[in-house]
């Protein structure tokens, strides 16, 4: 072997000079990089990069519009250290919220239906949360009446999502202005995301758009989920993929990139693989993955996740 062929310890060192110094984990929010794919793929099509959302504080891009609610609510006076928020549902949000609530020093009280999926459980005590089991036949409606009518039962107590359509709106905003940053110019020639609402796509795509009209967007949609009729129109392309194929992703791409995606992320990928012939190399393919494959480990055979492989038509 070559010494020219050997990795030195400092090879992995960066350049970039000394580590910033922060007060506080919120600072971390946001600001995400692009990683790009060096192993999979047509090396001579587009390039593809992934949106790391899973390096925001606590694991997802959740964590955006939940830092940035609870920030608000506390420079209007509207929480202080010591009061309580309430929010349903035992998902992403509820880990942010948990991590920048202890920042904060404001109590989290998350209510979730009975049979919810205990996989994020422990990271949100862990956190300081605590968790309230609703109903399970009254489903996360039955969770979200049950969190506003506690919060309304004292003056220090505050509804999340009271808060979140404008928290929301700025957190996808500020993704897309950072991938256009990032580009430096460069052309965004596809833009996939997952789909469940299509929120994604009325706040980051149409905004990339403004900057690529010719953006073409894919979706990746997961078996089972059910989105709007008005999504599909909204994309070039549309793939359903069942949660095996979803593994099958993610462990490949944590073998041969080192990258732990969630499911969503690693959806995306496979899509943005299927969409990377159809591009030249000029052009730039950019996945979102919004939160990290870690959480997901030991859970690929719940009923929730368990879904037999279903061949591409």
């Amino acid at each position: 072997m070559s010494s020219k062929s050997l990795v030195r310890p400092n090879d992995f060192v960066p350049a970039s000079g000394p580590a910033p110094v922060l007060s506080r984990m919120d600072e971390l929010v946001g600001n995400t990089p692009l990683v790009r794919l060096t192993r999979l793929g047509d090396a001579t099509k587009a390039p593809i990069y992934i949106k790391m959302e899973n390096l925001n504080p606590s694991g997802s891009m959740r964590d955006r519009y939940v830092a940035e609610i609870l920030e608000r609510a506390v420079l209007a006076g509207n929480i202080v250290a010591g009061d309580s928020v309430a929010l349903a549902g035992l998902d992403d949000s509820a880990v942010a919220a948990a991590l920048f609530g202890s920042v904060l020093a404001i109590k989290v009280r998350v209510f979730a239906p009975a049979d919810s999926s205990k996989r994020l459980l422990p990271i949100v005590e862990r956190y300081g949360g605590e968790l309230v089991w609703t109903p399970a036949e009254a489903g996360i409606e039955g969770a979200i009446e049950e969190a506003a009518q506690w919060t309304r039962q004292g003056y220090d107590r505050t509804y999340v999502d009271g808060y979140r359509r404008q928290a929301v709106r700025d957190a996808y905003s500020a993704i897309a202005s950072e991938i256009l940053q990032a580009l430096e110019g460069r052309v965004l020639g596809a833009f996939i995301t997952s789909v469940t609402t299509g929120g994604t796509f009325r706040h980051v795509a149409r905004e990339l758009r403004q900057t690529y009209p010719s953006l073409q967007v894919g979706g990746a949609v997961l078996i089972d989920v059910d989105y709007p009729d008005l999504v599909e129109h909204q994309f070039n392309l549309l793939r359903r993929i069942t949660f095996a194929q979803t593994w099958e992703m993610r462990d490949e791409l944590a073998r041969t990139e080192g990258l732990m995606l969630g499911p969503k992320g690693a959806a995306c990928v496979k899509v943005a693989l299927d969409l990377q012939q159809e591009l030249s190399s000029d052009e730039i393919i950019v996945a979102l993955n919004p939160d990290s494959g870690q959480r997901y480990l030991g859970w690929e055979n719940k009923p929730l996740f368990a879904t037999s492989y279903v061949p591409q038509q």
